[in-house]
C-alpha cells in the first residue's frame, strides 16, 4: 500500500513548508549569500572547484594549504544539487545558482522525508492520519536543523533512506516479493549516500530474515529477500563505476561507496538465494546468513570501530564538534529522541499485544536507533522519524478504536497530537528561545559575521591564511584565498598543522609550527571563550594572543571588519 499522489503532494508541502519557514525567519541571511554551516560551504566549494575543473572532483583544491583537502563525500549528493540548480543557471552564474539550490535542499530533503514516513506508516494508517508524519518531521528539531535553507547535508537524505529501507522491509515480511526491488534500490542510495547507513541496512535485511524464519508461507518473503539483495548488489556496481573511490576502483575505504560495500551486496545477494533454496531447513539457513555476515567483518574488520574505522584520532579531530556530543539533560533528550520513545512504545505494545517476534524485533531496533541518538546529537534524526512514522498509525487506532464515541475520539487524537508536536519543544521549557531557532551545529558564533570577508581577503588572492577552524569552509566560499586545513577525517595531517600553530608559544620570530603551515596572513576574529584548540594548555598560546588582540611582533594588522569583528594580519617575518 503506499500513497496516492494527492496525499504524497500534501506530505511534501507540509514538511517542506515547515523546514523552509523556520529557516527564513531565524536564517535570513541565507538569501544574501550565507550559508548556515561549514560542511556546507565545503560542499559548495568542491562544486566550484568541479564545474571549474569541468570534471568530478574529490579534493577541494585551495585547502591543505594549497596542497588540496580530500572529502569523503560522495558525489550523489552533488548530481542532486546541479539538478536543482540547473533551471535558474540560464538566468544567474552557476556560483549564484548553485547557492539557490543550497537554499532549496534543505526543505526539499524534508519534504522527501514527509513523504517518506508517511508511506512507511501507510499500511497500518487511514490516508486522513498521513499528513500528521509530515507535519512532525516538518517540526521535530533532529530534522528540521539539517533542513533549513542554506544547510547542504545529506542527513536528512539518510533518514528518508532509513524510513524506505524499514516500509520496503515490512512489505517483503507480509509477504509483498515486489518490494524488495525497493529495499536494494534504497540500500544502494544509503550505501551511495554515506556508508553510515550500513548499519540499517544489515537491520533491514535482518528484520526479512526473521520474518522468512516465522512466516507460514515464507516464499514470497525469500523471494523478496533475493530481489532485494541482488537488488543492492546490481546498484552498488553501477554506483562504484559512476563514482569510483579517489584511489580509484580498487580502493577499499569504509567511508564511501565501494567494493568493500559491492562484497556486502554480495554477501545479501547470496543470503536471499539461500533462503529460496531451504525453506525446509529455516535455523540452518539463518546460521548460512550469519555466517556470510561474520566473513563480511572478518574480512573488514575495522568496520566495527565504528567512527574510527577511517583510522584517524576521532578524539583530536571532532573534540567540541557540536553534533557529535551526547545529548544533554532530560529536556534536549526529550526534544531529540521523544519521537523515538514513541515508536518504542508502540512497537512494543504490539509484541506484548500480538507476541510477534516481528514487532519485537522492531522495538529492538528502536531501541538501538535511541542509544545511537543519544550518544550522537546528529544521529537523533533516525528515532525521530521513526517516531514520526508511528504517529499516524497511532492517530489510526485511536480513530476506528473509538468510532463511536466522537468526543473522546476528538479528544484522544487532539490529545496525542499536542503531546508529539509539544515533545518537539521540551528543550524551550524556561528558556528564552525555541530549540527549533538554535542554528545548525558548526554554525558561525554571532558577532563575526563573514559578509565583510569577500573585500577584506580579495586584495590577497591566492594567500594562504591561517583561520580559526570552522572559519575554513566559509572563508573558501567567499574569498579567493588558500586555507591551512579544514576539519575533515581525510585530512588529518594538515589539520594536525593548524593545531599545532594555534597552540604553539610564540617567540621573537615565527616557530616551525607556524612556518609548516605556510600561511602568510592570519584571520581572527574574538570569541567569548576558548577553542577546543587550546583548552587544555595554559593561556598564552598563539590563538590566545591573537583573540586577545595581542598578536607577537611578527605579526602586524593590515585590515578589519569593524561590523564583524575580524582583523587580518600580515607575516612580516621573511
Amino acid at each position: 500500500m503506499g500513497l496516492s499522489r494527492g496525499e504524497a503532494t500534501l506530505c511534501f508541502a507540509v514538511a517542506a513548508l515547515l523546514a523552509a519557514a523556520s529557516g527564513l525567519i531565524n536564517h535570513p541571511a541565507v538569501w544574501h549569500g550565507a550559508l548556515l554551516n561549514p560542511d556546507s560551504y565545503m560542499r559548495m566549494v568542491r562544486l566550484d572547484d568541479m564545474l571549474s575543473a569541468a570534471r568530478p572532483l574529490h579534493s577541494v583544491l585551495r585547502d591543505g594549504s594549497g596542497d588540496g583537502a580530500v572529502l569523503h563525500w560522495s558525489h550523489f549528493l552533488d548530481a542532486v544539487l546541479l539538478a536543482l540548480a540547473l533551471p535558474f543557471r540560464p538566468f544567474v552564474s552557476w556560483h549564484d545558482a548553485l547557492h539557490i539550490a543550497a537554499g532549496l535542499i534543505g526543505p526539499v530533503s524534508v519534504g522527501v522525508a514527509g513523504i517518506a514516513a508517511a508511506w512507511a506508516a501507510a499500511p497500518l494508517s487511514l490516508p486522513a492520519m498521513r499528513w500528521s508524519a509530515a507535519a512532525f518531521a516538518g517540526l521535530a528539531p533532529a530534522v528540521v536543523i539539517y533542513g533549513f535553507p542554506g544547510v547542504v547535508h545529506h542527513h536528512v537524505a539518510l533518514g528518508v533512506v532509513g524510513l524506505v529501507l524499514a516500509g520496503c522491509a515490512a512489505r517483503v515480511a507480509t509477504g509483498d516479493a515486489k518490494s524488495g526491488w525497493g529495499l536494494g534500490l534504497a540500500a544502494t542510495a544509503g550505501i551511495w549516500l554515506s556508508p553510515e547507513t550500513m548499519p540499517f541496512i544489515v537491520i533491514a535485511f535482518g528484520a526479512v530474515g526473521v520474518a522468512w524464519l516465522v512466516a507460514p508461507n515464507p516464499a514470497p518473503v525469500a523471494a523478496g529477500a533475493w530481489r532485494g539483495g541482488l537488488g543492492f548488489l546490481l546498484g552498488t556496481l553501477v554506483g562504484v563505476v559512476i563514482d569510483p573511490p579517489p584511489g580509484g576502483y580498487l580502493e577499499l575505504p569504509l567511508d564511501g561507496i565501494s567494493l568493500t560495500f559491492v562484497l556486502l551486496a554480495a554477501v545479501m545477494a547470496a543470503i536471499g538465494w539461500c533462503l529460496t533454496r531451504m525453506e525446509a531447513h529455516r535455523l540452518r539457513a539463518m546460521v548460512v546468513a550469519i555466517a556470510g555476515l561474520l566473513a563480511w567483518v572478518a574480512l573488514f574488520p575495522t568496520v566495527l570501530r565504528g567512527p574510527d574505522a577511517v583510522g584517524t584520532d576521532a578524539d583530536v579531530l571532532m573534540a567540541g564538534v557540536e553534533e557529535m556530543l551526547p545529548v544533554d539533560g532530560a529536556g534536549q533528550g526529550i526534544t531529540l529522541l521523544g519521537g523515538g520513545l514513541l515508536a518504542l512504545g508502540f512497537c512494543a505494545a504490539m509484541a506484548w499485544r500480538h507476541r510477534s517476534w516481528a514487532w519485537a524485533y522492531g522495538a529492538a531496533v528502536v531501541v538501538f536507533l535511541l542509544a545511537v541518538g543519544l550518544l550522537h546529537i546528529r544521529f537523533a534524526i533516525y528515532a525521530t522519524l521513526a517516531g514520526a512514522a508511528v504517529l499516524p498509525v497511532l492517530l489510526s487506532w485511536i480513530t476506528t478504536r473509538l468510532a463511536d464515541r466522537p468526543m473522546p475520539q476528538m479528544l484522544g487524537r487532539v490529545g496525542l497530537l499536542a503531546v508529539a508536536l509539544l515533545s518537539t519543544r521540551a528543550d524551550a521549557i524556561g528558556q528564552p528561545h525555541l530549540a527549533s531557532t538554535l542554528p545548525p551545529p558548526g554554525a558561525a558564533p554571532l558577532g563575526c559575521g563573514m559578509d565583510g570577508l569577500p573585500a577584506l581577503l580579495t586584495p590577497y588572492a591566492g594567500a594562504v591564511v591561517l583561520s580559526e577552524i570552522n572559519d575554513v569552509p566559509a572563508l573558501l566560499y567567499r574569498a579567493p584565498v588558500r586555507t591551512v586545513a579544514s576539519l575533515y577525517h581525510r585530512n588529518v595531517p594538515a589539520f594536525l598543522r593548524l593545531r599545532a600553530a594555534w597552540r604553539a608559544i610564540p617567540g621573537a620570530t615565527p616557530g616551525p609550527e607556524f612556518r609548516a603551515t605556510r600561511a602568510t596572513l592570519v584571520l581572527v576574529c574574538p570569541r567569548g571563550s576558548r577553542s577546543v584548540l587550546v583548552e587544555d594548555l595554559p593561556d598564552g598560546t598563539l590563538l590566545d594572543r591573537m583573540m586577545a588582540g595581542h598578536p607577537p611582533e611578527w605579526l602586524q594588522p593590515i585590515a578589519a571588519d569593524p561590523t564583524s569583528g575580524y582583523v587580518l594580519y600580515r607575516l612580516t617575518e621573511p
